[in-house]
């Protein structure tokens, strides 16, 4: 292992073009599956052109081999590992351990992602975590590394290696409004918390492609950016195409293309595609591109490179047709402008079903706003209550009765309704998840339940109808849950909070 982080070196220098590679562990400790991947990174190591091998947590929400194990074997071979580090296994205090373990094996690179609903498997069902959204986890860390957590710890005592190189992750290729505008919101935020370096989704739209590099210029974001360019086979591809896949969409050109393709016997037309669109990615405006696949061994890889290359030499650019493959319908922040000027962001259009929401603010107004007489006695009653064990039982039962009729309340102690156009987060997504949605929502519709709408794309419905993008970008995320508040009255709780800060001088929380 070298001093020096050969990923982020490279990434960081906008002269170079990083390329890393994509490695799937699979389910036991050896074999076949893991010889291969080591031989792989032996390879990548010789030819110097990858720079980073990430590799998985757990896809799919199935087991595997933890991505740490590979990682070190990578290490020493002497190539970068990028070890995608999924919230859907690990608490808060998984996380600290997690962070401790890769500093104290010199890992350094962390892709922070939220991870794949876990699949069934040992006697059913396993519970997920989510304990942490991928915002709360870059805070953590970032709150770690530079000693605001813990407050009375030195920063050398917890943590004796340099900086992690710490990723996120963002899909430019959502395609309605609802979904799209999330995931943007969500990558000012990650980036905010601490991100070092973006990785987009896998896709296949190059308009999607440059808009998220529009979107990234004009709010002024500098870090650089991977494009994740897949490489399917055809059987793969249609599986994908199923919607079985998290996030992912593959339009039936494509399919079609792919189909044709093995009539005429083209074996190398996936590699020649991935190299089409990697040499345009480029042009674009990406730092690299972050490269996956299956079936490839390293001398497929080091064709399509090699390909790359030859594009570069050649005079124009190879033809759309053969590798920009556009899903219908899809929604575009930006506008396309001819005259090649940066375009402006179209006018969001939210609100479109507020349902019961203003009923619900204008309830939520009348308790919880100190400056109605309304709101100050509700306050009063609330911490009367709280005095004694027989009354605070007995407003807890009356706040469970009407919010769980109202909102199927799961009575976290710490309410969110007001931040969620006043559906709770709690019940309605599977995930959890308080500052926006994850990436696998397909066509508006729930990664976990396709048969419902995404929880966080109900909540766009409801929001108010003057709601723009800066409003949405300027909210605070919320931070993690306190769990020792559960199945607590968040009102008492909320009443509590806000007394003990105004008996500090500060200003007032919301709920």
């Amino acid at each position: 292992m070298t001093d020096s982080n050969s990923f982020s070196d490279s990434l960081l220098n906008p002269k170079e073009f990083t390329i890393t590679y994509e490695l799937v562990p699979g389910q036991g400790s050896g074999g076949k599956r893991v010889d291969g991947l080591l031989e792989f990174a032996r390879q990548a190591g010789e030819d110097g052109r990858i720079k980073a091998l990430s590799i998985t947590d757990n896809p799919g929400g199935n087991p595997a081999l933890a991505p740490v194990a590979i990682g070190s074997e990578i290490q020493q071979i002497g190539i970068e590992p990028l070890i995608h580090f999924s919230m859907k296994d690990k608490n808060r205090n998984q996380i600290f351990s997690h962070v401790y373990l890769y500093q104290r094996l010199g890992i350094r690179s962390l892709l922070v992602l939220g991870g794949d609903f876990p699949s069934p498997g040992y006697y059913g069902q396993a519970r997920p975590v989510f304990d942490l959204d991928t915002i709360q986890a870059l805070r953590l860390m970032d709150d770690l590394e530079s000693g605001r957590y813990p407050a009375k710890a030195k920063k050398k005592e917890l943590l004796t290696g340099e900086s992690l190189f710490k990723g996120c992750v963002v899909s430019p290729f959502k395609t309605t409004e609802s979904e799209q505008v999330w995931q943007y919101v969500k990558l000012l935020h990650k980036v905010r918390a601490g991100a070092d370096f973006i990785v987009s989704q896998l896709g296949y739209d190059l308009r999607k492609f440059s808009e998220l590099i529009t979107f990234i210029r004009k709010k002024s974001i500098d870090l650089p950016v991977l494009a994740n360019v897949f490489i399917p086979s055809l059987p793969v591809a249609k599986f994908m195409a199923t919607g079985r896949v998290p996030g992912v969409l593959i339009s039936k050109k494509l399919i079609q293309q792919m189909e044709d393709e093995q009539a005429s016997g083209n074996k190398q037309a996936r590699l020649d595609r991935g190299a089409a669109m990697i040499a345009q990615l480029k042009k674009v405006g990406f730092q690299g591109v972050h490269l996956g696949g299956n079936n490839l061994n390293f001398s497929d890889i080091g064709y399509m490179l090699d390909r790359v290359a030859d594009h570069e030499k050649q005079q124009g650019e190879p033809a759309k047709e053969g590798y920009d493959f556009p899903i219908r319908n899809s929604w575009y922040l930006y506008p396309i402008h001819a005259s090649g000027t940066m375009p402006q962001a179209k006018r969001l259009q939210p609100g479109t079903i507020p349902g019961s929401a203003p009923v619900h603010a204008l309830s939520h107004d009348l308790l919880f706003t100190e400056r109605l007489v309304t709101g100050r006695i509700f306050a009063k009653f609330c911490l009367f209550c709280e005095g004694k064990k027989y009354r605070t039982s007995l407003l807890t039962w009356l706040e469970r009765f009407i919010k769980r009729l109202l909102f199927n309340c799961r009575m976290c102690g710490e309410c969110t309704l007001e931040q969620a156009g006043y559906l709770c987060s709690q019940s309605g997504c599977p995930k959890r998840l308080v500052n926006g949605p994850c990436g696998g929502s397909r066509k508006g519709f729930c990664e976990v339940f396709p048969d419902r709408l995404c929880f966080w794309v109900r909540v766009y419905g409801r929001l108010d109808r003057k709601t723009g993008l800066i409003t949405l970008i300027e909210r605070t995320p919320l931070p993690p849950k306190n769990w020792a508040l559960q199945k607590t009255s968040s009102w008492i709780n909320h009443f509590r909070r806000e007394s003990c800060l105004n008996s500090k001088g500060k200003v007032r929380a919301k709920e």
